[in-house]
């Protein structure tokens, strides 16, 4: 039975050598990903550093900047454009603020700030483009799914873990 199974390799390495294939043949899109393994990460520098996604923010826009780079692209939509980068200006100095006071001892931030927004509107007045532009300019992940598209795990159409997937691809794994 040693015999037989001295034949097959090493997990890790299959998944490997499976993945270097795939991503020869269809790019970085499609991958193996084992159940016990975490996602296969890729050639990576060893000398690169890479810290977690939350740790390096340094975030400086004022809504008025990130508005104005809007209006670059962007024509009308005056109020979509305003309330766009004042939540996500918000965001991002909520948790720049809330890792400062980290940082020195003190406690959470309190109260919560409501930060989903729902944009409404014909086709084409952009505004997938918006939160693009917006995604592009903080350098930030940006992955458009189809919801109509997705059921439940086991039926025919998409699973929502494959948005997942798509998000954490578009993350470099940076989650």
């Amino acid at each position: 039975m040693k015999e037989w199974a001295s034949h097959f390799p090493d997990p890790e390495e299959l998944e490997r050598e499976l993945n270097d294939y795939l991503k020869k043949k269809y790019g970085v899109r499609i991958r193996v990903m084992s159940p016990m393994q975490m996602a296969f990460k890729g050639e990576e520098d060893p000398s690169a550093k890479k810290s977690s996604g939350v740790r390096k923010i340094r975030f400086d826009l004022k809504p008025k900047d990130l508005e104005d780079y809007l209006n670059q692209y962007v024509v009308k939509q005056d109020y979509a454009k305003a309330v766009l980068a004042t939540k996500v200006c918000t965001h991002y100095n909520r948790i720049k603020l809330q890792r400062e006071r980290e940082r020195f001892g003190r406690q959470h931030t309190v109260g919560r700030i409501k930060n989903n927004i729902l944009l409404v509107g014909p086709t084409g007045v952009g505004k997938t483009y918006l939160v693009k532009l917006i995604a592009e300019k903080l350098n930030v992940p940006f992955v458009k799914g189809d919801a109509t598209k997705f059921s439940e795990t086991g039926y025919v159409g998409g699973d929502v873990e494959d948005l997942v997937r798509d998000v954490v691809t578009a993350a470099d794994d940076d989650i």
